[in-house]
């Protein structure tokens, strides 16, 4: 697990930049959106804000993603580069939310960022909710599944009307 402790960092440098390469199974990315098989390029560039800390996040790597349309595999590129902002959780009981506050993540411990989790995050979000293999995807095409009827043998001969339909 790769953890930055922002306190230290800060007590030496007024800014922070690094390059890390985070494996497959550090990212644990969900096995339901997809798979990641190569290790992940992380640059991060770090610096102290007012309220927390502004985070310049710079991915590159990709995802085996099922279509949705044809169910085949396919690679889907996930490089980019994002700005983030990180503070502590507010203590206020209280609390009301402005359209900026949206866009603010928040550190589970005081001061500490965990790289993976920060990464996963905008692996998840980065992945389309319908993936496609291609735009012009035609989907499954009902001929595949009269080859693979040819080749099991013969069906039930009540059906045999239906196969006349799907030939027309």
């Amino acid at each position: 697990m790769t953890t930055l402790n922002l306190k230290e960092i800060f007590e030496s440098f007024d800014v922070f930049e690094k390059s890390y390469v985070l494996q497959p199974e550090d990212v644990a990315f969900p096995a339901e959106l997809g798979d990641i098989k190569e290790p992940l390029e992380v640059f991060v560039k770090i610096t102290k804000d007012r309220d927390g800390y502004r985070v310049n996040l710079s991915i590159v790597g990709s995802v085996e993603l099922e279509c949705s349309r044809c169910l085949s595999t396919f690679s889907k590129d996930l490089s980019q580069e994002r700005e983030k902002h990180i503070e502590s959780y507010p203590t206020e009981e209280n609390l009301s939310l402005s359209p900026e506050d949206l866009e603010v993540s928040f550190m589970e411990e005081p001061d500490i960022i965990n790289l993976e989790e920060l990464v996963r995050e905008e692996l998840i979000l980065s992945v389309p909710m319908k993936p496609l293999c291609r735009p012009d995807c035609s989907g499954i095409h009902h001929h595949a599944f009269l080859f693979e009827e040819e080749k099991e043998g013969p069906k039930d001969p009540r059906f045999a009307i239906l196969k006349n339909l799907l030939s027309k």
